[in-house]
């Protein structure tokens, strides 16, 4: 009984700390933002990686990359509605989020639209 007991609590805490199985990968197309003091305008573009099980989504983990530099990586969005405000690293020294909005277009597919924020100040919103 003992021994029973402790393997189902070995699988429970291993379920817990795994990481979820990411069931669809969306790279945003790719867009320009001119920063105040820059001479040409810098690529900003994101990943969202959904995940859960065989039936429906249950969340997902945004990247966005502005320039060379990944800014936010592998943050969690809000599970079932994919919205929420994302924080991350920095760019040049200055904060970076991103707010994301999901829209439900079946009972099995939501749209997340994210836009990112550089210093408070809003960028380009990422579509996915």
């Amino acid at each position: 009984m003992k021994t029973l007991l402790l393997l189902l609590l070995t699988i429970s805490v291993s379920a817990c700390i795994s990481t979820p199985e990411v069931k669809n990968r969306e790279v945003a197309p790719t867009q320009s933002y001119q920063f105040e003091g820059d001479d040409a305008p810098t690529k900003i573009t994101g990943l969202l990686e959904k995940y859960g099980n065989d039936w429906a989504y249950h969340g997902a983990f945004l990247t966005v990359q502005i320039g060379n530099e990944k800014v936010i990586v592998r943050r969690p969005v809000d599970s079932y509605n994919f919205s929420g405000v994302i924080g991350g690293g920095t760019y040049k020294d200055k904060k970076v989020n991103a707010s994301c909005i999901g829209y439900p277009v079946t009972d099995r597919w939501t749209d997340v639209r994210c836009t990112v924020f550089v210093d408070n100040q809003q960028t380009v919103t990422l579509s996915f």
